[in-house]
């Protein structure tokens, strides 16, 4: 528990500190408008279904948090930016248990989906 924590801390921290160069860049929200985030060599044809899903869910997830970072009042951009980021943890997480067969990763997808939605209640 404690070590998910900290790797939600961080990827919280890392979204934060990186959202106002994101917004800078434009609005569109697309993962392939990110300098530096491009997906080089991510040819949509050569995916499969769960990589499709899930890149379509980053990319609303993206959109929504650089949206909401764009708020004037700093507290209520985090809280916007932070919600749309939990969403997208729910999101990719309903994603995943559609495919994965692995129980014990299906279990950290159920957990994930189950923090992340109280987070955003």
């Amino acid at each position: 528990m404690t070590l998910m924590r900290t790797g939600l801390l961080a990827v919280l921290l890392s979204a934060s500190s990186l959202a106002p160069a994101l917004a800078q860049q434009g609005q569109s929200g697309s993962m392939s408008d990110m300098k530096g985030m491009d997906m080089k060599g991510a040819d949509m044809k050569s995916m499969n279904p769960m990589q499709k899903e899930s890149m379509a869910a980053m990319d609303k997830m993206n959109k929504a948090m650089m949206e909401g970072m764009m708020d004037a009042d700093p507290d209520v951009a985090w809280l916007k930016s932070m919600a749309a980021h939990h969403q997208g943890a729910v999101d990719m997480s309903e994603i995943a248990l559609k495919h994965i067969k692995d129980e014990s990763v299906r279990k950290e997808a159920r957990k994930a989906m189950e923090e992340n939605e109280k987070s955003i209640k």
